[in-house]
């Protein structure tokens, strides 16, 4: 019984939590679908007004209903599209995933070969080099944007594409992490490979990589997500709109539209779409590659 109470109690402590975690993203969906006058009379609801069941009871039998408002014809995804026209969100989408397209595919190569350089070299000054790595991720984000500035100004990159991209080209977190994957192979597979003829870059991409796949996609995800939600530091290298990724896209289209919460939501909503969809994807990967990194330093 104590047992079982204990489970249960779990089990709502759990829900709980998930309902906690999931009412923000399903209440930013139900109030991209209303109208503005139903978002005003009805701030908290997750249904707009005009497909609650009680409003068409009240409409069938001839009392005032949300249906009589003016709007209640407005079509159901009409701010997605008002979002688009007015807001351009297709175009900031495109550039955010540009941004983590090609951040993602660069750091991958940047730190997967680093990575195995850490896991199976010698060289000399490599655990002084390693420790300084790894003290670089204790340096908040913040304080790097200057330095990045003055480096992609003296490139001539300022107001570019690879001006934006240029910094997240490498990740000390990814080579921390894809290291202590690479360490977990035994090293007699590498062994048994070079034995056959292999060199180096033929172990790491025919035995090294397709057993480190769950650190990989764990990587990518974090990596592309990390691109896809950068804001500082856009803001802080562009000056042109149409290389706007979509953060800083969403931060002007609610400037310019004020307290239109439904498109601003439906922009929202747009943006966050695509990652839960990749998190939903690749999550059964997820534990597999962030255990990897509790290994041995």
């Amino acid at each position: 019984m104590n047992r079982r109470l204990v489970s249960f109690v779990a089990l709502l402590l759990m829900l709980a939590g998930a309902a906690a975690m999931v009412y923000p993203y399903a209440y930013m969906v139900g109030s991209s679908l209303k109208t503005r006058r139903e978002f005003a009379q009805d701030k908290e609801g997750l249904i707009p007004p005009r497909y609650q069941l009680g409003e068409h009871l009240r409409h069938r039998q001839g009392e005032p209903s949300a249906l009589d408002w003016p709007g209640a014809e407005w079509p159901l995804w009409q701010n997605y599209a008002d979002a688009i026209t007015f807001g351009k969100v297709e175009r900031y989408l495109g550039n955010s995933l540009l941004y983590g397209v090609v951040i993602t595919a660069v750091q991958l190569l940047l730190d997967v070969l680093a990575a195995y350089a850490f896991a199976r070299f010698e060289f000399r000054g490599k655990r002084l080099l390693f420790g300084l790595l790894l003290a670089t991720m204790m340096v908040p984000p913040a304080v790097l944007l200057i330095p990045n500035f003055l480096v992609v100004r003296e490139l001539g990159l300022v107001d570019t594409l690879w001006g934006v991209m240029l910094p997240g080209f490498a990740g000390a977190f990814g080579i921390f992490l894809l290291r202590q994957a690479f360490l977990n192979i035994p090293a007699e597979l590498e062994q048994a490979a070079r034995i056959d003829g292999c060199g180096s870059l033929g172990i790491l991409r025919h035995v090294v990589l397709p057993l480190s796949k769950p650190a990989l996609i764990t990587l990518g995800l974090f990596t592309f997500m990390g691109a896809w939600n950068m804001f500082e530091w856009p803001l802080v290298v562009l000056s042109d709109q149409n290389y706007y990724p979509l953060t800083v896209g969403l931060s002007l289209f609610r400037a310019e539209n004020g307290a239109d919460w439904p498109r601003i939501f439906a922009a929202s909503t747009m943006g966050a779409a695509p990652l839960i969809l990749l998190v939903l994807v690749a999550q059964r990967y997820l534990v597999g590659g962030i255990s990897l990194s509790g290994m041995k330093v």
